[in-house]
């Protein structure tokens, strides 16, 4: 990838915020992304396709009269012809709850570009994305399997009229597999992936080889589910999807509008004492480390949730003058880099604790729900049957249904092993209600 391509159109996007300037414009910020990416599909067990891909977008943004115009394009070229839409459309864009971008502040550098990365080639992606299709074929040949691969190089610009000009470049790749076994009318699914930006020992096939067909052995064997309320061991995707409906929830703007549960309640017990959930943005190599966000803010480590107290909401510069609060550094109110801490017993430990329960793998549907009250109910698309703290079976025809801040108040046990990429613990909870359909 061409750096200096991004460093010669500096000049030009600061040309652009004065012409926004001149044309109306109290204040405006423009933001440029490349990308090129190769990856690789496997269907049906088979290579299906190898490509390339290579994009450039970038985005104007302006406050005129109060509010906001938003306009992108492909083509620099026509960046003035951007300018001029953006400024039209703030004419009937929504209001802007600031006045100004702020001048650059002190920035602490993240490491997000690897050199390891951008020198993984598409040949080992194929080889490793094999290297996973073999090893399913070898624990079961009748297996429909999927597997994928992708490495990816980007880097941007950001100029906005507080002075901020700041260019970033960041790597990442992706491997994953999905598996499917169907038996009459019995389908059981299991996958498993991971994503990084530096090419690490999270790059792992046989890992995620192995814990797919892991998976696929605890669910040759179906059992009946337990019903009703019971206590349910929650793997780090599935408490991850959990923690969506609490980043929903210190969202600046639900907070702002009054549509968040948790406005109100700052310094508040809200959740178990277990919980210590955080933003760290600069943790090296995270897919979302970033060292400003997208209107020039500089990001920091951010307490969310110390042992069960709720600390902080997360606001951009709009959302933050909607609520008369400061801005945190987040451009779309969602942490960048979310982290729960874990607990002192491993999850096996845990999992020998469970008298009678569920332990759930995936879920189907999970964000259909009334997510942003935390209520929740779907079908549990991988998920055992647990008694005397062994996995006995695979439930089938189930589903799960709840309320993430109930499930979350109370009882809560966090191992201390997490997933190293998530940076999220498995999670023992109380009061998962649990229903299936009848034989």
């Amino acid at each position: 990838m061409r750096t200096d391509k991004i460093e010669e159109m500096t000049g030009r996007l600061q040309a652009g915020l004065a012409t926004a300037t001149r044309r109306g414009a109290a204040a405006a910020k423009i933001r440029l992304g490349r990308r090129e990416r190769i990856g690789c599909v496997f269907e049906s067990g088979r290579l299906k396709s190898a490509d390339t891909r290579q994009g450039a977008s970038y985005t104007v943004t302006v406050l005129a009269g109060g509010r906001r115009g938003v306009a992108s394009g492909t083509d620099v070229g026509d960046l003035d012809e951007m300018i001029d839409r953006a400024v039209a459309l703030a004419a009937v864009g929504s209001a802007a709850h600031f006045e100004a971008y702020p001048p650059p502040g002190e920035v602490e550098p993240v490491e997000k570009y690897s050199p390891r990365t951008v020198e993984l080639p598409r040949e080992k992606l194929i080889e490793s994305c094999q290297q996973i299709v073999d090893a399913l074929k070898q624990y079961d040949s009748d297996l429909f399997i999927e597997a994928s691969g992708r490495r990816s190089e980007s880097e941007s610009l950001l100029v906005t009229t507080g002075g901020v000009c700041y260019t970033s470049r960041s790597t990442n790749w992706r491997i994953g597999a999905y598996a499917q076994r169907t038996e009459g009318t019995d389908m059981l699914f299991a996958g498993f992936g991971r994503s990084w930006n530096d090419l690490n020992e999270l790059y792992d096939p046989d890992y995620i080889a192995a814990r797919t067909i892991e998976d696929l052995r605890h669910g040759e064997k179906t059992t009946d589910p337990p019903r009703g309320d019971c206590v349910a061991l929650l793997s780090p995707e599935i408490l991850a999807m959990l923690l969506w409906a609490v980043e929903m929830g210190i969202n600046g703007r639900n907070v702002a509008k009054g549509d968040s549960p948790l406005r109100g309640r700052l310094g508040e017990k809200v959740f178990d004492e277990s919980i210590t959930f955080l933003d760290d943005p600069h943790v090296p190599f995270a897919p979302g480390a970033a060292e400003i966000d997208g209107d020039g803010v500089p990001t920091r480590k951010t307490p969310i949730v110390t042992r069960g107290v709720l600390e902080r909401f997360l606001y951009n510069l709009d959302s933050a003058g909607l609520a008369g609060a400061q801005p945190t550094g987040h451009d779309d109110c969602q942490p960048h880099c979310p982290e729960l801490l874990g607990g002192t017993e491993s999850h096996e430990e845990i999992l020998a604790g469970i008298d009678d329960g569920i332990y759930l793998k995936q879920l189907l549907g999970f964000g259909q729900g009334n997510l942003i009250n935390g209520d929740f109910s779907c079908n549990v698309a991988l998920g055992y049957r647990v008694r005397n703290g062994q996995i006995v079976g695979r439930v089938k025809n189930t589903m799960a249904a709840g309320n993430v801040y109930e499930l979350l108040a109370r009882n809560v046990s966090l191992s201390r092993d997490r997933d190293p990429a998530l940076r999220v613990p498995y999670a023992r909870v109380e009061g998962l209600h649990v229903a299936a359909a009848q034989a």
